[in-house]
């Protein structure tokens, strides 16, 4: 059971779920060090997110019987070439939101290529306790929050459809 892709997706939103509830609280607090606290909560929050999509893509490709679980890339899974060559609903829809900017899965990938970004040379914000540091995000606790409860329903979505009988 622990080798299954589904334990793997699970993880990665109970990650995501614990990180958003910490990000929360970083925000609504006002001691020193918040502001990195938010940042750390809110990029470990990123982090999850991408993973618990990329597991659902790989765990509907189980599903298929796709060889697409070596693939760590969500945009490499999504690309037009991939959804040709493994032709499913699942993997078109979500690349079809890939593609719309107001769509979770596109603020995901969006917030993740912010959080690879290298380090800004500009000087640091008044009061930061990290100097340096990647593009100041605009995605927030709100888009998150919408992007867990809209990754979760899919994977609820998802799961019902690829059941065997």
């Amino acid at each position: 059971m622990a080798d299954e892709l589904y334990t793997r997706t699970n993880q990665a939103l109970a990650f995501a779920r614990l990180a958003l509830g910490e990000w929360q609280q970083a925000a609504a607090a006002t001691e020193i060090g918040a502001a990195t606290r938010v940042a750390y909560h809110r990029e470990h929050t990123v982090f999850h997110l991408y993973r618990g999509l990329l597991w659902l893509i790989q765990e509907v490709a189980e599903g298929y019987r796709w060889t697409l679980t070596g693939t760590q890339s969500v945009e490499q899974l999504l690309r037009a070439e991939q959804i040709e060559r493994f032709p499913g609903p699942e993997l078109a829809e979500l690349a079809q939101l890939m593609q719309r900017s107001d769509s979770w899965v596109a603020g995901i990938l969006s917030a993740w290529q912010q959080l690879q970004a290298p380090p800004a040379r500009a000087g640091a914000a008044a009061g930061a306790l990290i100097v340096g540091g990647a593009a100041t995000p605009s995605w927030g606790l709100a888009e998150a929050d919408a992007a867990l409860a809209s990754l979760r329903a899919q994977v609820e979505r998802y799961r019902q459809n690829l059941q065997e009988w």
